[in-house]
Order: structure tokens, then C-alpha cells, then sequence
């Protein structure tokens, strides 16, 4: 899977970019605040629909402009497909799959499979369990596009729960909040089943390759660590023991929006101790894990976006991480050609300046 041709048009910093790109790895060169993060990000929307750095779309609007788009070729084992977004300041999203449009955001989930890593997934074991939870939704909802309905449906019955708490603290509506326990815990099941298989197929995976990472000297283990029973009955228990504090403080403290994914290493929860080093190198390997058994379970390999990563690791993590690039589309940002890109072959290297792109001589 690699993408052949990308066009932006009054995206971020780019009033017009028509790029062809190959199917190697791709190296944008440039200063910062140049565009090299804007274009990752215009891969990262043909694949989420969303951006990783962004939960407003006009953000990615050119200043002074209605409207932006992204479209893009990318050819796939069962021939080329069409992604293309148009965003506006007024209006929700517009989205064409190979040519016909999208009712749903959806329904073009898993057309275009994307593993990002940036700075901050660095920070993916010591910051929040919210930055965990989206860690297994991302690669599911791209996997398993089912699962990205089956996570609107559960967001959606949960904020109307929400809503009816905050009335309940001056006005008392028992029965509807029997009614929503109900729904919540039945949307809740799968989005449980789901991360729960995900996290059993993903945790040997990456032991071994944080064995590797480690040379020999860590063992690494990944459990999805829920704060509620996996089935309705008793989630509707744990709704119903809890149901005073929820009116009091107006929101629901029972569901898989509170679940976490548990890091052990050596037996220590790497959550809330481990050195800065031990944190990051877990890091990696989720990342790297996460591209592996996305590109066994689709058969081919998804897209990397490195989002200037490489500056962030030291060598040794860097050259790991290099290594295992082979036969994949990677696309990487960065400053400057640090000597391990240097030695890379199969690559192209393109410089970034002010919106501005051109292929420079490797």
C-alpha cells in the first residue's frame, strides 16, 4: 500500500500542491514552521477523517479561506483507490471514496491504513489513559471499521447520559436513567470485546520486539485494564452502584471510557514508574508493534507517517526503528539528514520551504 499522488488545495500553508510520491521512503526536509508537519497531516485526514494534532477541522483551513481539500491515489493489492475530503468553515465535512460520496465519516474508515508517530506518542506510557484508549481505537477503527460505528454509538448513548444526569440534579427522572443504563451497557459490550482481543493479539508482538530493543534484559507485558464487568448485566450493576455520585457530579463513572491499557515491565507498572528511557523504549515498541500486526492482519503493509520522530530517539533506538522499513511506504519529516537516513537506500528526498516543495538530489 503507498500513496501515488497527493493534491492539496488551501490546506494549512499550501494554497495548491500537486505531489507524486514513491513507494519508498519519502524525506521532507525543511526549517521548521516550513509545512512538513501539514503534510503528514493531510495523510493522516484521508485516512482517520481526523487530524492527530487537531479536533477542529477549520484549523486546517487556510487563513481567509471557505474551504480546503485533500485527494489522494493510493494503490492498494486490490488496485488504486480515490480518497478525497473537502473541508469548509460553515459546513461538515465532505468525503469521496474512489469517486461517490460518503453519507457517514465511516464508511471510509480502512481505505487508507496509516501508523503515526510523533513526539508526543513518546510520551504515549506517562501521559493519560485517554492517550492509551485512542492508541487501540485508532488502529481498530482502521482494522475493523465496524468498530468506529460501534464507539460512535457507545460516545453518543454515554453524552445523553451525561445530559440527563446534569437535569437530574434538580429534576429526578429515575426511569429514563434505568432506560439509558440499558443502552449504555449494551453499546458498551463490544467496544469492550474489541479492545480486549485487540490488546491479547498485540501483547506478544510486542514483547518480542521490545526483547529486542532491550537486548534481552526487559520483559514487557500489555493487559487491557477495564473499570467495569464485560457484560451488560454488569455493567448495569456497576451503573446502578454508582448512580448517586453520577447525579452528584453530573457524569457517568462506569463504561469502557474509563478502561486503560496496563504496561508492565519486569512485572512493574510502567504507568507510574520507569525511567524516561524505559518509557520511551515501550513507546517504540507499541508503535512498532502496532505497524506489524496491523500489516499481518491486513496482508499488506499500512502507511508509516514519522511526524520528526527520528531526533527524538538515540541512535540505537534509531536504527531499530530503520530497519524495519523494508517493503513499507514511510514517510518521514524532519530538520535536517541525520546519519542513519543518510544510509538509507530505496529513498527520496524532498525540500520543504514556506508551502513549497521540490525533489532534491539524495
Amino acid at each position: 500500500m503507498y500513496i501515488r499522488k497527493l493534491k492539496l488545495n488551501n490546506f494549512r500553508n499550501y494554497s495548491l500542491l500537486e505531489l507524486e510520491l514513491g513507494q519508498g521512503i519519502c524525506i521532507f526536509v525543511g526549517k521548521n514552521a516550513q509545512g512538513k508537519t501539514n503534510l503528514l497531516e493531510s495523510c493522516c485526514l484521508v485516512s482517520m477523517a481526523r487530524s492527530h494534532r487537531t479536533s477542529r477541522d477549520r484549523d486546517m483551513i487556510m487563513l481567509s479561506k471557505e474551504h480546503a481539500s485533500v485527494a489522494v491515489e493510493c494503490v492498494e493489492r486490490d488496485g488504486v483507490h480515490t480518497v478525497e475530503i473537502c473541508l469548509t468553515q460553515s459546513e461538515r465535512k465532505r468525503i469521496r471514496v474512489n469517486g461517490l460520496p460518503c453519507k457517514r465519516v465511516g464508511d471510509m474508515m480502512g481505505q487508507i491504513k496509516t501508523v503515526v508517530f510523533s513526539p508526543e506518542d513518546l510520551d504515549l506510557v506517562k501521559n493519560g489513559p485517554a492517550f492509551r484508549r485512542r492508541y487501540a481505537d485508532i488502529y481498530l477503527s482502521q482494522v475493523e471499521p465496524v468498530y468506529f460505528y460501534q464507539l460512535t454509538k457507545y460516545m453518543q448513548v454515554l453524552k445523553e447520559r451525561n445530559e440527563l444526569l446534569k437535569q437530574m440534579a434538580f429534576k429526578p427522572d429515575e426511569a429514563s436513567l434505568e432506560v439509558f443504563d440499558e443502552m449504555l451497557a449494551q453499546a458498551a459490550v463490544p467496544v469492550i470485546e474489541q479492545r480486549s482481543r485487540f490488546i491479547q493479539r498485540l501483547d506478544p508482538v510486542c514483547r518480542e520486539i521490545h526483547l529486542a530493543l532491550s537486548g534481552n534484559t526487559e520483559e514487557l507485558k500489555i493487559e487491557y485494564a477495564q473499570c467495569s464487568q464485560s457484560d451488560a448485566e454488569g455493567i448495569i450493576k456497576g451503573l446502578a452502584s454508582t448512580r448517586s455520585g453520577d447525579i452528584k457530579r453530573g457524569s457517568t463513572h462506569v463504561g469502557p471510557h474509563h478502561d486503560d491499557i496496563a504496561i508492565k515491565l519486569n512485572g512493574t507498572d510502567l504507568r507510574f514508574y520507569g525511567s524516561q528511557g524505559q518509557q520511551r523504549t515501550v513507546a517504540l515498541s507499541l508503535k512498532l508493534a502496532q505497524l506489524e500486526l496491523m500489516s499481518r492482519e491486513i496482508g499488506e503493509s499500512p502507511i508509516l507517517l514519522l511526524d520528526d520522530v527520528l531526533s527524538e530517539l538515540d541512535p540505537i533506538r534509531q536504527r531499530h526503528l530503520l530497519n524495519r522499513l523494508t517493503g513499507m511506504q514511510t514517510i518521514i519529516t524532519t530538520t535536517h539528514i541525520i546519519p542513519e537516513l543518510a544510509s538509507v537506500k530505496n529513498k527520496t528526498v524532498y525540500t520543504v520551504n514556506s508551502g513549497s516543495i521540490k525533489k532534491s538530489n539524495n
